[in-house]
């Protein structure tokens, strides 16, 4: 087996990888009223497991980033895998909270470690486009996430939803397999194993990391928003039934998946920071479009306009941030997938709390107060970049991490 081919079945652990996340990224909730009905569980009940769920993702995306860079990405991306199957397959036995709450947990856990494990990977093997090479990757987390509500409902009807948990399993589980069967290179990792945790963490404490990881939690947060609030505000604000607006959210995965394939090859040719500042103008104006529009027809092109913009900025900044912290990616992508973590339990609550005391509308202002400040953030970027403070994200060699770094600093 050549080098070049040994590498792109590698490059396909990362994307096998994200798209079981992105499979399973919606699971809990279409399938959690069954569930709770089979455990006898309360509307009370059915928040603690999300919960639990979100608390599985942020600690394990801050767990496994060094763990990353001490023992590289195949014994993290194989670890989540089985962490997957593993919860999948005992919640056809789960009749109890108790269990529940543990599986959720545990199903956040592996999920989180597969996204950080799975960027690291893809990144650090794309050392020179990291930005693009991520956008790439991140297309196959919305090819599962677009997949897997269509295959549930009919799933479901036919074996209960034991045959979904058995299914998923099982595809995850021939993932797994195809792991185990990737002998990786120490070229393929890529990792800075010798590097020490803490003074991994100290690299992030800079304007460098930080700058990029509040675009990560502002666009987690935002998105976040639009997939559980869209549907009621047009509802609400449109007068549409649950169905057609649901129809009209439906275009919003899909213009992701198409701006994340655009942005593949755009990447190649534009500098990321530039992208990134066109990406946030372009979603700000388009939700003001959405917020404002009063025919559905309106909405629902500027809906899908807000995909493509948005599409970009997870992925490129996760680029622009592995490319600055080349010697410790997995600690500085744990904690900016943490970022965006914290950004969905801030934001998305935060629009129903405005929407609870007050209105719809003066809620959506939250998710257009969000894309303001997304734009405002890749500016910041952009400024400190032009005045040599921060390296252009467009570098990408393995040695351009903190000795860059503070060579531009200075």
């Amino acid at each position: 087996m050549t080098a070049s081919s040994a590498t792109r079945r590698v490059k396909w652990a990362g994307f096998l990888a994200i798209f079981v996340w992105g499979s399973l990224a919606g699971l809990l909730g279409a399938v959690l009223p069954a569930l709770r009905e089979r455990a006898g569980l309360t509307l009370a009940d059915s928040g603690r497991v999300f919960i639990a769920l979100s608390c599985g993702l942020v600690v394990s995306s801050l767990a496994v980033g060094p763990l990353i860079d001490r023992a590289g990405k195949r014994p993290v991306l194989i670890g989540a895998v089985m962490l997957v199957v593993a919860a999948l397959l005992s919640f056809t036995a789960a009749h109890s909270l108790g269990l529940m709450l543990v599986l959720s947990f545990a199903l956040g856990a592996g999920g989180s470690a597969l996204v950080t494990a799975a960027h690291a990977l893809v990144a650090d093997l794309n050392a020179d486009h990291r930005a693009a090479s991520l956008n790439l990757l991140d297309f196959f987390f919305g090819v599962g996430a677009f997949v897997t509500p269509f295959a549930i409902v009919p799933l479901q009807q036919q074996g209960g939803v034991d045959l979904v948990l058995y299914v998923l399993a099982g595809f995850a589980a021939i993932v797994l397999a195809y792991l185990l069967l990737q002998p990786f290179s120490a070229v393929h990792e890529a990792a800075g194993h010798s590097t020490a945790v803490g003074g991994g963490w100290r690299q992030l404490l800079t304007p460098a990391f930080m700058v990029p990881a509040l675009l990560i939690f502002l666009y987690v947060g935002t998105e976040q928003s639009i997939w559980d609030w869209q549907v009621t505000y047009s509802m609400q604000h449109l007068g549409l039934s649950q169905v057609d607006a649901a129809r009209m959210l439906s275009v919003f995965p899909v213009a992701i998946m198409a701006g994340r394939a655009i942005n593949t090859r755009v990447l190649l040719h534009v500098d990321a920071v530039t992208v990134l500042r066109v990406s946030t103008i372009g979603a700000l104006a388009s939700f003001t479009v959405v917020m404002l529009a009063s025919s559905p027809a309106v909405a629902t092109v500027a809906l899908a306009a807000a995909g493509v913009c948005m599409a970009t900025v997870f992925p490129t900044t996760l680029g622009v941030i592995s490319a600055r912290f080349a010697s410790v990616s997995g600690t500085a992508l744990g904690a900016a997938i943490t970022c965006g973590w914290l950004g969905s339990v801030a934001i998305s609550p935060g629009f129903g709390f405005v929407a609870h005391q007050h209105t719809f509308a003066r809620a959506y202002l939250l998710i257009l107060a969000a894309a303001a400040a997304m734009v405002v953030v890749t500016m910041l970027m952009a400024r400190t970049q032009a005045a040599g403070r921060m390296p252009s994200p467009v570098v990408g060699a393995p040695g351009a991490g903190p000795d860059v770094l503070r060579k531009h600093e200075h």
